[in-house]
């Protein structure tokens, strides 16, 4: 495992935790996240995809305290798949992506599109 700093606040030191063969890192903190193959930058889509492409969208919520109007929720194929979701602190909004925003619920991913295109094109994929 490496250590990976980012200078956002003088509190922060970042570790990266290892799930489904990348590492995240994930600071409710300061709201980072980032994604990393080998100790290689990840593109974020890439990371996103990784650990939820098999997730099924249940359908869109509106949102309460969310940093859009709408969530889309989507629900793990099973419970190996539902531990991705632990990389992530429960109940709170991070910026996994430009204007895609995440949090779950423990059972849950939440995905906040800020962006009403990129909620489009979530929806119907």
């Amino acid at each position: 495992m490496f250590i990976v700093k980012f200078m956002k606040t003088d509190t922060c030191l970042h570790i990266p935790v290892e799930v489904a063969g990348i590492e995240v890192i994930s600071c409710s903190e300061c709201g980072e996240i980032g994604w990393f193959r080998r100790g290689q930058w990840l593109d974020p889509a890439e990371g996103m995809a990784i650990l939820f492409g098999q997730f099924d969208l249940v359908g869109k919520l509106e949102a309460l305290s969310a940093p859009a109007p709408e969530v889309l929720l989507y629900r793990p194929p099973t419970g190996r798949w539902r531990a991705h979701l632990d990389v992530f602190d429960k109940g709170v909004w991070l910026e996994a992506a430009p204007n895609l925003w995440l949090s779950h619920d423990g059972e849950h991913l939440l995905l906040a599109p800020t962006d009403p295109i990129h909620f489009d094109n979530l929806l119907s994929v």
